[in-house]
């Protein structure tokens, strides 16, 4: 008798857990959660929901206002992502992938579900579709070295983001980079950079840049100009937590051509200090030969405001374009070698400043001898 009573209540339980996983059990549980704030046992009721097959589009956005509310935006973007596939123009949705986007750091992403929201949102969160000035950000950089026939470096450079619309922006920025070596009385290179960048879907963007590089070598009989152009193509494509990009370049001066191919790939892990880990490799042709540049970054938050990141880079970077084609390395003397560590502290929501330290081990050509290079720069992003 004992046996038959403890069976039977196993399959009353059975049957009643059935009859409770349906669409209005679910629904009645998982709203009564979400005014209460319980936000584990939500998501742990919408897993198992979805396990038996019982999904729809206020589930996916209550779990996915769970995880927002945990800060955990990455589950978050995947839960609103797919309560647009029952509902493509679902405003909440949209909105909330909008402001995911901006606590992940994917503008492009936020830009592109902002352009989906209605004129009346867009005016409610402030949100416009061009911005002429979006920020403004300058840095300069000081460079000591340990060579007699070598000055200290300087770099200078401005730029400026201009949102042209809900999917396209356009980054300029220009620069100055001054030194002295034992032949020369001045090296001088003055710098464009333009990146043009379209948000083909929410996590595919595509980026076409140019910049130009207009470098004169003064003598004290002489000044010569070698001025040189670089085309830049990039695509990238987000996966939650996973970032793959794949990049192209091609410089051209009188003396020749470099082409630089390559991809990167970025990984944000899971955790309350938001780490992350970048690792690029890219093939550098050049007058028939290749080389091989390597490259890898990893970051985190130290506090709330506080992002730290260490970088390494080992190859040869002559002529080595970097982030997205921002900087280029063309210096006389040759980098071999790169670490660095940089701080960036977000002082409100419109105003990031950041330190950089850098030690580059650099060769001289004409005579294989290397020398130590030590960097130091200051910046500042101004959000408009």
């Amino acid at each position: 008798m004992y046996k038959l009573m403890i069976l039977f209540l196993l399959f009353s339980t059975a049957v009643y857990s059935q009859q409770t996983i349906d669409y209005k059990s679910i629904d009645s549980i998982t709203w009564d959660y979400f005014q209460k704030y319980k936000w584990d046992e939500l998501i742990k009721t919408g897993k198992e929901a979805i396990k038996n097959e019982v999904d729809f589009k206020y589930l996916r956005q209550r779990m996915g206002y769970a995880y927002f509310a945990k800060e955990d935006y990455y589950n978050a973007i995947k839960q609103y992502e797919k309560s647009l596939e029952f509902d493509s123009a679902d405003e909440l949705s949209h909105m909330y992938l909008y402001y995911a986007g901006l606590n992940t750091g994917n503008e492009s992403m936020a830009r592109y579900h902002a352009g989906k929201l209605s004129k009346e949102k867009r005016n409610e969160l402030k949100i416009k579709i061009f911005r002429p000035i979006d920020a403004v950000d300058f840095e300069y950089n000081k460079k000591f070295n340990n060579n007699d026939l070598r000055s200290d470096p300087d770099y200078l450079r401005l730029g400026l983001n201009t949102q042209l619309g809900y999917r396209l922006n356009l980054y300029q920025s220009v620069s100055r980079y001054n030194q002295i070596t034992e032949l020369t009385t001045a090296i001088e290179q003055d710098e464009y950079f333009g990146l043009l960048s379209w948000n083909i879907l929410s996590k595919t963007n595509l980026s076409i840049g140019y910049h130009y590089v207009n470098t004169k070598v003064n003598t004290e009989t002489d000044s010569l100009k070698y001025p040189g152009n670089i085309w830049i193509g990039n695509i990238n494509q987000s996966f939650s937590r996973l970032n793959v990009a794949l990049f192209g370049s091609v410089f051209t001066n009188e003396f020749g051509t470099t082409t630089q191919l390559g991809t990167q790939i970025g990984v944000a892990l899971p955790g309350k200090l938001k780490p992350y880990l970048t690792s690029s490799v890219y093939n550098i042709n050049e007058i028939d030969a290749n080389r091989i540049v390597f490259s890898q970054k990893a970051g985190l938050f130290v506090f709330k405001k506080l992002w730290a990141e260490a970088s390494v880079t080992l190859g040869n970077l002559n002529n080595y374009v970097d982030l997205n084609g921002l900087y280029f390395y063309n210096s006389l003397d040759q980098t071999t070698f790169r670490s660095g560590f940089s701080l960036f502290w977000y002082l409100n929501p419109h105003i990031t400043v950041y330190s950089n330290y850098t030690y580059n081990k650099k060769l001289i050509i004409e005579t294989l001898n290397n020398y130590n290079q030590h960097s130091i720069t200051g910046g500042i992003v101004w959000k408009i």
